[in-house]
């Protein structure tokens, strides 16, 4: 009986894996996963205690975008020659040094964060292409969903965790910057938990299946385009929030502590959200009313936690992060549900993030001016609330129920 079950096989979008190393390949999936967001939330409950120039702030809150944009293309040429699970495991070490550097000083968190967005520039577009070629396709909505639910863990474990380590850590200006290089543990851990699927062939980028389409340039593609603009717009809103929420709530008369608990809980609520609507989307061949639900709940949350009386701030977090969790998560699930191959989903993600990462990285460079000039956060809301207006309007298409 266990011979046989060890024995059994099943091909998983075109490559064969053993049955009982199923739990070593979801073990390492949401080890990565997780690890994806903890570099970004971990900085913004610490600013004021960072104290940094005015342009490290700026630099600490864009680059991020801006590298996930150029190193995206990046991740396509790795995975091309070396494969998913090799370049996976590269962009981690990435990733662990990265993290590490930020202990030393504001330089070093600047460049320390310059080397652990690369890394996870690759891991972004690796991912959904290896859960195509690794996991069935009957369950990429649950896949996807589970993703979206790790990224939205590492968000709160950051958020919520970043504050009270510095806190146990002393609560100084040292304090500050061991908190920041501790979080390469996680990192360190992810990589140790990929180490199986290098074992896999290297060649397994690019699977050629029969019957499988030609190669088609995504970027003629209005539903690619469409899915872009929604990914991009997406995470402009998101990554504003993950950089300013904390001191916008400070401005607002709240202490440091609540605004760290405000923050933390949008991020728990951006985990479900993240979970939930891949999934439920997956269940539906047309998903335009999953993409109009994801503008609006993150419109009403971007309006409710400024304009909306202070005791109701709570809900107003809470809506906009299940908001901010459904987008990239739903982006995400797209860069598959539209692709008719695993070069194809590649393709769309390399497109999808290395735009939309460049759209996004414009959102934290003009809150940071805006914040500047008037030191008030009214500017910024009603930016934000005009885009999100604009998406309703242009992203619809990607929903719609056609392969590229």
């Amino acid at each position: 009986m266990n011979e046989v079950t060890n024995s059994r096989q099943a091909s998983h979008g075109g490559i064969a894996v053993k049955a009982g190393q199923t739990w070593l390949l979801w073990l390492g999936f949401i080890m990565v996963a997780i690890n994806l967001r903890l570099i970004f939330t971990t900085v913004g409950p610490l600013l004021s205690s960072l104290h940094l120039s005015f342009t490290s702030t700026l630099l600490v809150t864009t680059l991020p975008l801006v590298l996930l944009s150029v190193f995206s293309i990046t991740g396509v040429k790795l995975r091309q020659r070396y494969g998913e699970e090799r370049t996976l495991f590269f962009a981690l070490l990435l990733l662990v040094m990265g993290c590490a550097l930020r202990a030393y000083g504001e330089a070093m968190l600047l460049l320390g964060t310059a080397i652990g967005c690369m890394g996870i520039a690759v891991m972004n577009v690796i991912m959904p292409a290896l859960a195509r070629k690794r996991f069935r396709p009957q369950q990429m909505g649950m896949v996807m969903g589970i993703y979206a639910l790790m990224l939205g863990v590492g968000a709160v474990i950051g958020a919520s965790g970043a504050f009270p380590l510095y806190q146990a850590l002393g609560a100084d200006g040292a304090a500050a910057w061991q908190s920041l290089g501790l979080w390469a543990v996680p990192a360190l851990l992810a990589l140790i938990a990929w180490l199986p699927q290098l074992r896999q062939q290297a060649g397994g980028g690019q699977v050629v299946m029969a019957g499988s389409a030609p190669r088609v340039n995504v970027y003629r593609q209005r539903v690619a385009w469409s899915i872009t603009l929604f990914f991009g717009l997406q995470v402009l809103n998101l990554y504003v929030f993950l950089g300013w929420m904390p001191t916008m709530f400070i401005s607002g008369g709240a202490t440091p502590e609540k605004a760290a608990w405000l923050f933390s809980a949008s991020q728990l609520s951006l985990m479900v959200g993240g979970f939930l609507v891949p999934m439920l989307a997956s269940r539906a061949n047309d998903q335009r009313g999953y993409i109009a639900l994801t503008i609006v709940l993150c419109l009403l949350g971007t309006l409710g936690i400024f304009y909306a009386p202070p005791e109701t701030a709570l809900f107003w977090a809470l809506l906009l992060g299940f908001g901010q969790g459904a987008g990239p998560g739903l982006g995400t699930y797209l860069f598959i549900a539209r692709s008719a191959s695993g070069e194809s989903a590649a393709q769309i993600s390399a497109m999808a993030q290395s735009l939309g990462y460049l759209i996004a990285g414009l959102g934290p460079l003009l809150v940071g001016y805006l914040w500047r000039l008037t030191a008030d956060w009214q500017p910024t809301i009603l930016m934000l609330a005009g885009l999100l207006v604009v998406e309703l309007l242009v992203c619809l298409p990607a929903g719609r129920n056609t392969r590229i």
